[in-house]
């Protein structure tokens, strides 16, 4: 590599970080944001089952995030399922991921929870969401990390209150023949969805945008959305601010538009023998555009203005 380039290459990531800092809230001169987009990694060192090759996605993070390297990017985010299985698996991935020139935020995934019972409470902290769903502030935009988990079988220790919550909720679910009331999925509890529109309007008042990252979709209609979906799409629509909603979690991806939001669905990299899949999306004033890297499909959708009444 030339001296040139990596000059150049060392001016854009300064560039961007002072740019972060320096845009905030009503007022700012905005940029289009530019973030690396990761989706189901799912590591293990296990062998392949059916499509799922878990063993290669220790190399393909390692490429994405050589890849992003070169980028002036505001920053990275996985959606969620870094690991398959195993409180193992999670070193050689963040050992990966603490390599490289961005900084990292994790969605939390159902698989991120397939460990040993007196590890499950460790996992957030692990992945630097202690909170379990938390917020980040970029020029213009706030970043919402959801927790689809929030309410699920798998991400609490059995005999806790919250287990017996979710065992108790996907009877309920299943009994009135909810499609999406699967044992993989989760959903949004009461005491965060205050949080998330509580966040929204304090957005709104700094006029900023809404970005909504999380594990599990809540639109388009699946198996895979989490349980309470059409809870969070009625939190959603009573937040004019929010702008984009970006997920994993449905390794074939999915893509949908409802009131002016466009819920994108990204592509498993753990899936197929021999190509990787994530994203770089950039913000614009009015488009969301993604491109996409391996499976990963590139798109430009565009976004509602936004409201701050």
């Amino acid at each position: 590599m030339s001296a040139p380039t990596c000059s150049r290459r060392r001016f854009l990531a300064r560039s961007t970080a002072a740019f972060a800092l320096a845009g905030r809230g009503r007022g700012a001169a905005l940029a289009p944001l530019r973030l690396g987009l990761v989706a189901d990694a799912q590591y293990a060192d296990v062998p392949a089952q059916g499509s799922r090759h878990y063993r290669a996605s220790r190399a393909r993070l390692a490429a994405a995030v050589d890849d992003f390297a070169a980028l002036p990017l505001a920053g990275c985010v996985h959606l969620g399922d870094l690991i398959d299985r195993d409180w193992e698996s999670f070193a050689p991935m963040l050992a990966i991921l603490g390599g490289s020139r961005h900084r990292w935020h994790h969605v939390l995934g159902n698989h991120d929870f397939d460990v040993r019972e007196e590890q499950k409470a460790k996992v957030p902290a692990l992945l630097g969401v202690p909170a379990r769903h938390a917020s980040f502030d970029l020029p213009g935009w706030r970043c919402l990390l959801l927790d689809t988990n929030d309410v699920s079988r798998y991400a609490h220790p059995a005999g806790s209150p919250a287990r017996a919550e979710a065992e108790a909720e996907l009877a309920r679910l299943t009994a009135a023949r909810v499609r999406q009331a699967k044992s993989w999925n989760g959903g949004v509890g009461a005491a965060q969805l205050r949080w998330f529109e509580g966040e929204c309007a304090a957005a709104r008042r700094e006029g900023r945008r809404v970005l909504v990252l999380s594990h599990h979709p809540v639109w388009p209609a699946g198996d895979h959305c989490a349980w309470n979906a059409e809870e969070v799409l009625a939190a959603v629509d009573r937040q004019p601010n929010v702008a984009v909603w970006l997920n994993g979690h449905h390794h074939a991806g999915a893509l949908g538009e409802r009131r002016g939001i466009p819920y994108v669905t990204l592509r498993g990299m753990v899936e197929t023998a021999d190509a990787t899949a994530y994203a770089v999306a950039t913000l614009h004033a009015d488009r969301l555009v993604l491109e996409g890297r391996g499976r990963e499909p590139s798109r430009e959708l565009a976004l509602r203005p936004l409201a701050t009444g």
